[in-house]
């Protein structure tokens, strides 16, 4: 009987697993996890993160040894780490799940396809439940995820053969420490698939269920369904979490909406990886090349950046959601809503390269996604949008908007009216009637603000309509020649050997926009701009739309174009 390694990846799990279940049935099975000095040390990588991801990893180990079987952990480069486990082992072959998340991650498996096709092993690689490699226009992808949300999660194997380790020491899963990484004392989730399951189950049993699908514009409303830290490491498939919550179907309206409200979630996520696929120079460059900028600080950046991420701009939603994800890495209790504020505030009051804010959001994140994270933040701060369109969700409207939340009283009145999210956060701001939340007087404990929003508003305005003036159709940014990660030079000790080749190989590839055919352009442009003009767009969804202006408007959102 052949020996396959399966290798995981951002997959750790055993049901739902098609890798793992196109294997098992038919062969010998070693389950192997490599730790790659590339991720761990990159920029982006923070230490909570990390220990989520061992945490998981611990998990995996006990449901493996529940099948007789156990997980190889190695640490090294994985291409030559790789190598070494079917030499030592005598596999017959390598599976693993295509990943497309990082830059660093599609060098890495560039480079494991070259070398292994040199030593003559064969790797399949096989898509996760509901990507898709071809280029499709948005509408497309939509139905085919659905389809494939559709069917039922696959099964455990129940029992995995697994050859015992060459030299009789198995390996061990290694601690923060062994690492040389610091525990930054953020609060973990419960790791593994069933704790996962769990948390759903208690999810849809509770009222927060009725209440998910409106609560979650209210920081204090801790309406989150707490799934991120999981859906990070594919600890749960979308399919189990939609298995999962498939009762809320059959419960009252607010169940029946909050479904929806996850459904779409799920495949909003699915839809940003997808995006990542086709462009990986999300991860480093803006949507359009008319948005490149100087991505410098001045002294005066520099100083609206620390404060921004210490706490202390002198806006309290602001520097509430600041402590938030330093205490607590953002998993549960900071909300999009307050994410959309804190980032949009930086980018365009602060005038700071979003890149600046992504950069600091994935060192802290317990939950942090590349796609999701880098482009919502592109997003808030408008970059997303060329000359009359807007990407303002899964898909864009014609008519560009800019979200420029208002960062004062108007903001806590809409999202935190009771106060309890911005007291929780800045104690110093206990004392203080609910009113005074958004503008606190002259404190001896609590910075003036330190900015005017009036002035800075109009500051970005005029900025982002200067850029649009450049917007050209097809006008997406290259793929860098240089793939250093942002920021990089800000981070030390962060590793860069992986990165030191001008035009490395991917894999999979990316699109070069420029040499695909009218019809392929135009399903690219389907997942970040079109849809019909509002004359076109039927009455029901033009009354839709108003709605969601007149909502922005309560945030000072102010048109851009």
């Amino acid at each position: 009987m052949t020996l396959q390694v399966v290798w995981f990846r951002r997959d750790l799990r055993l049901s739902d697993h098609p890798a793992l279940c196109h294997i098992s049935s038919s062969a010998r099975v070693l389950p192997l996890f490599i730790l790659d000095p590339a991720l761990l040390r990159h920029p982006e990588t923070g230490a909570a993160r990390v220990a989520v991801m061992l945490d998981s990893l611990a998990s995996l180990e006990q449901d493996l040894r529940a099948r007789q079987s156990r997980l190889e952990v190695r640490w090294g480069e994985p291409a030559t780490t790789l190598l070494q486990v079917v030499r030592d082992y005598g596999a017959d072959g390598v599976v693993a799940h295509v990943d497309t998340e990082r830059i660093v991650g599609r060098v890495r498996d560039a480079r494991v396809n070259r070398m292994l096709a040199e030593a003559r092993i064969p790797i399949h690689w096989i898509e996760p439940p509901g990507a898709v490699a071809p280029l499709l226009a948005y509408s497309d992808f939509r139905r085919s995820w659905h389809a494939a949300m559709a069917q039922k999660p696959l099964p455990a194997p129940t029992r995995l053969r697994t050859p015992p380790h060459p030299g009789g020491r198995p390996s061990s899963i290694p601690n923060l420490t062994a690492l040389g990484l610091l525990d930054d004392g953020k609060p973990r989730p419960p790791a593994g698939t069933a704790a996962a399951l769990k948390r759903l189950k208690l999810f849809c049993s509770q009222g927060v269920s009725s209440r998910y699908y409106w609560q979650l514009s209210y920081p204090a409303a801790r309406a989150s369904s707490g799934l991120s830290p999981y859906l990070k490491f594919g600890v749960v498939s979308h399919r189990q979490c939609l298995d999962a919550i498939a009762p809320l179907q059959r419960g009252d309206s607010g169940q029946q909406r909050s479904w929806r409200q996850l459904v779409s979630r799920l495949r909003w996520g699915a839809g940003m990886a997808q995006r990542f696929r086709y462009l990986p120079q999300l991860e480093l460059e803006p949507l359009w090349h008319c948005h490149q900028q100087e991505t410098r600080l001045n002294a005066r950046q520099e100083e609206l950046y620390r404060r921004w991420q210490e706490g202390r701009t002198g806006f309290p939603i602001v520097d509430a959601a600041s402590r938030c994800l330093l205490s607590t890495g953002g998993w549960h209790e900071l909300n999009f809503r307050s994410r959309a504020i804190h980032a949009s505030f930086l980018t365009n009051l602060c005038g700071i390269d979003w890149r600046y804010g992504a950069l600091h959001y994935m060192r802290h994140l317990l939950d942090g996604d590349c796609p999701i994270d880098h482009y919502q933040w592109a997003m808030q701060a408008g970059v997303t949008t060329g000359g009359g369109q807007q990407s303002g969700g899964e898909r864009g409207d014609q008519g560009a908007w800019t979200r420029i939340y208002h960062p004062g009283q108007l903001a806590v009145d809409r999202c935190d009216p009771q106060g309890v999210f911005v007291r929780r956060w800045l104690p110093e701001l206990a004392d203080l009637t609910n009113d005074q939340l958004g503008q606190p007087p002259a404190m001896a404990d609590y910075p003036p603000p330190m900015l005017d929003y009036t002035s800075a508003r109009a500051d970005r305005l005029a900025w982002l309509q200067q850029r649009r003036q450049g917007w050209s159709r097809g006008g997406f940014s290259a793929m860098p020649s240089d793939v250093t990660p942002f920021g990089a030079s800000r981070i030390p000790g962060s590793c860069l050997d992986w990165c030191q080749e001008r035009h490395p190989a991917l894999f999979p590839e990316g699109l070069d926009p420029g040499s695909l055919d009218r019809e392929q352009q135009a399903a690219l442009e389907s997942w970040f701009m079109g849809g019909p003009t509002p004359a076109e767009r039927p009455r029901s969804s033009r009354r839709q739309r108003n709605s969601t202006m007149q909502q922005l408007e309560l945030f000072g959102g102010e048109r851009g174009d």
